[in-house]
């Protein structure tokens, strides 16, 4: 009797625990095909980052790496803190702005139960400079990460946070400004069943014509020229400000995901240039750079455009701007809408400016008429 309750009671334990060892990687699958609780909400989140945030501005171009807390309250009213490093990211941003862009960086076993539960590299954006204009900024670029959302799950995720930064070295220093994060090129990946890639160069035939296509308007949509399809940066694969995924083994069917939106002409920073080889005096004058080779697809994108477009103009036109800001936002993305849809404006600003216009005449006439 005893052997026989013996081996029940083995039994039971034994099934409780493949239970317990099923669930715990379901979580963990959860978490890593990107459904990390910070992203799956649109509220505003409010944090505290403790770090020598002076330190880090004064370095920011060495990219040092820092010891920082990151506290928030959660929905039950206690305090959270975890451990991370801070450092400075970015490019032109870094060497023009008065706060640099910043990454947190965190380990797995102090995210747990957290919102940031799954997070590994936080890229977040700030504002550029102190003053209503720099936070304006960011709040339309925030509004663009979150408009091409509403095109195409193939972009990244965002979310507004709200950060009070205190200098660990000073209980004096102290700046609350808002930010917002983006999710990680790993993460998007593993949500859309992809894997991110970096080859030296991307042929047309590789791209997802429609995707690219998406792209392409999009940017023409934003006013942004400041990204390349084919190539990235001398010494790093493609693409300049673009990820690729592709499904893994092919070698085709490879979506770029555009970021990075700092000088769209629909932002118009005062820092913003466009490539002098583009022959464009401003941002704001905008230039299609997509390929003739996917026009077929630009009915059908065209169309998505406009069944999109209260969403897109509710996202891009943000409810924290001035309302002066606010209409010319409006106003800018009405321009585009005559663009697409009087034929006259599609031939001259995009059928005409496709790269390769020269070998498809026929098509540029055709998709014109349509």
């Amino acid at each position: 009797m005893k052997e026989q309750q013996s081996v029940l009671f083995f039994s039971v334990a034994v099934r409780r625990m493949k239970k317990i060892a099923f669930l715990t990687l379901l979580t963990i699958s959860s978490l890593a095909y990107g459904e990390s609780p910070l992203f799956e909400s649109d509220q505003t989140l409010s944090i505290t980052i403790e770090a020598p945030m002076r330190d880090l501005i004064r370095q920011r171009m060495k990219k040092p790496e820092f010891d920082a807390v990151v506290s928030y309250t959660d929905s039950s009213g206690e305090v959270r803190s975890i451990n991370a490093k801070l450092t400075s990211r970015g490019n032109a941003r870094l060497a023009i702005c008065d706060y640099p862009p910043i990454r947190l960086d965190f380990t797995g076993e102090n995210t747990v139960g957290t919102v940031f539960e799954g997070q590994r590299r936080l890229k977040m954006v700030t504002p550029c400079e102190r003053g209503s204009a720099a936070e304006s900024w960011m709040h339309i670029e925030y509004g663009v990460y979150r408009a091409y959302n509403e095109i195409t799950e193939f972009s990244y995720k965002a979310r507004r946070i709200d950060v009070t930064f205190q200098d660990s070295t000073s209980s004096r220093w102290q700046r609350e400004m808002p930010t917002f994060v983006i999710e990680s090129t790993q993460e998007l990946a593993e949500r859309q069943g992809r894997v991110s890639v970096r080859p030296p160069k991307i042929e047309t035939g590789q791209f997802n014509s429609f995707e690219l296509m998406n792209n392409a308007l999009f940017q023409l949509l934003i006013a942004n020229t400041d990204f390349a399809y084919k190539r990235g940066p001398s010494g790093e694969g493609c693409c300049h400000n673009g990820r690729v995924l592709a499904e893994k083994g092919r070698q085709d069917d490879w979506i770029v995901v555009p970021y990075d939106f700092d000088q769209a002409g629909i932002i118009d920073t005062d820092y913003a240039l466009p490539d002098e080889r583009l022959r464009i005096k401003s941002v704001r004058r905008r230039l299609y750079r997509g390929f003739c080779w996917h026009n077929d697809h630009l009915p059908r994108a065209i169309a998505a455009f406009n069944e999109k477009r209260q969403a897109l103009t509710a996202a891009l036109v943000p409810a924290d701007v001035s309302s002066s800001t606010m209409r010319r936002i409006s106003i800018y993305i009405d321009l585009f809408y005559e663009i697409i849809n009087d034929p006259g404006e599609l031939q001259a600003e995009v059928l005409d400016k496709c790269r390769g216009a020269a070998t498809f005449e026929v098509r540029k006439t055709s998709v014109a008429e349509r």
